[in-house]
This record gives C-alpha cells, sequence and structure tokens, in this order.
C-alpha cells in the first residue's frame, strides 16, 4: 500500500509542476498542418575554417503542406515537400520530402526519415523534454525558454511566438547554439544551428578563434495558402 501512495504522491507532484490553465489544443496552433499552408525561408549557412576565409551560402527553401497519409502505425502525417532556389529569380526545385504530424500531446516532425518531438503539449515555460525520445539518437533535452512573445522578423509582425533552445553552450573550447522558434499560426518561423570550436594550442586559446565550426540561420520571410 505504501508503495501505492508513493506513486500516487510522484504522479501528483509532476502534474503540479505545470499551469493549472495549460490546454493542449489552445498550443496546437504553434505547429498547425493544414493542406496548402507554405512558409519561405531565408538560409545563411556559413563555414569555418582555421587560416582561411569563411564560406557563406545564400539560398531559400519553402516548406509546403501537402497530402496527407496514414502511416503503417496507423497515425495521420502530412507530407513537407521542400523546395530550393538560390535567388528569388530562379525557380523552385525539389529539394526533399519530410513529413509532420501531431498527436495529442507531441508535435512530431521526421526530417531525413529522423523523427523529432519538436514540442510537448501543453506547452508553459521551463518546460523540458527529450526531442529524441522516438529516435535511436542520444538524449538530447529541449526547453521552452519564452511563450506567447511577440517577435518581429524582417517585415513579418508576430504577436505569439514560443522559443525552444535544444542547445546552449558556451566554453572556452566551443560555442553551440540550436534554437527554434514557432509563431501561433504559421509554424517555425526561425531555426538556429551554430557550432563553433575554437583554436586549443598554446598560441590561441582562450581566444575565441575559431578553428572550425559552421553557422545556420533559417528565417521566415513569408508564409500564406496555395
Amino acid at each position: 500500500m505504501k508503495k501505492v501512495y508513493a506513486v500516487l504522491f510522484l504522479a501528483l507532484s509532476v502534474w503540479s509542476c505545470k499551469p493549472a490553465d495549460t490546454e493542449p489544443a489552445s498550443d496546437y496552433d504553434y505547429f498547425p498542418l493544414e493542406k496548402g499552408n507554405f512558409v519561405i525561408y531565408d538560409v545563411t549557412q556559413t563555414q569555418y575554417a582555421l587560416a582561411q576565409d569563411s564560406v557563406r551560402s545564400q539560398y531559400q527553401i519553402k516548406e509546403l503542406v501537402a497530402d496527407a497519409f496514414t502511416g503503417l502505425d496507423g497515425e495521420s502525417s502530412f507530407r513537407l515537400e521542400r523546395y530550393r532556389r538560390n535567388s528569388q529569380q530562379q525557380a523552385w526545385a525539389i529539394d526533399s520530402v519530410w513529413t509532420a504530424r501531431r498527436t495529442l500531446n507531441q508535435a512530431i516532425r521526421t526530417e531525413n526519415n529522423v523523427p523529432y518531438v519538436k514540442l510537448w503539449f501543453p506547452v508553459y515555460p521551463k518546460q523540458t523534454w527529450n526531442g529524441n525520445v522516438l529516435n535511436s539518437n542520444d538524449p538530447d533535452e529541449y526547453e521552452v525558454t519564452q511563450k506567447d512573445q511577440p517577435l518581429k522578423i524582417g517585415s513579418n509582425d508576430f504577436s505569439k511566438t514560443l522559443t525552444v533552445v535544444q542547445e546552449n553552450k558556451v566554453s572556452a573550447i566551443d560555442l553551440v547554439n540550436r534554437k527554434e522558434i514557432y509563431a501561433k499560426g504559421v509554424g517555425l518561423i526561425y531555426r538556429e544551428r551554430t557550432e563553433l570550436y575554437y583554436c586549443q594550442s598554446a598560441a590561441c586559446f582562450g581566444q575565441n578563434k575559431i578553428d572550425f565550426g559552421t553557422r545556420f540561420i533559417q528565417q521566415i520571410s513569408s508564409y500564406g495558402k496555395e
């Protein structure tokens, strides 16, 4: 009987950590899935190498929510058709096809055949979860750092946005920053993947001189429905 009480106490303790007014349905708009919705992103990717000039590439990615389908597990998912072009003057060319689905308490994107739990419903500040819980990679703790905050990106104003930090590490040998920002009614509007590794030789240790690394910034340009 003592064990039963202990389990009940633990469950109540975990539940009590969540704000009482959080409702999963009110947060689903941070990860909308409707056929025809699209977002166009400006992407800047920079490669760094010691004693060499950095190499920057810029292009655009368009993500289009295409047809829904039922997977082998019986769950409904949507195709995410991803197109790429190097400038606005070029025609779009198919780049890849990912998938996305939303369950009662999870927002899942399968990127290059790897599923990631991008959001966990209901969403609340300081919430954490393992983004790799559905794949075989090492555990990766995601954390909600801001919710329902206004944000302006370029000419786009968003009244409610949600920031998820996937990793934030700064040391004498490296800097790693991975985060995603979502807007209600739109979905992903910003993604950053920065991994910089500093020189560790006696001549440059502690000077934050980049030995090698990459910085990837993807931010919304426009969005709509086809």
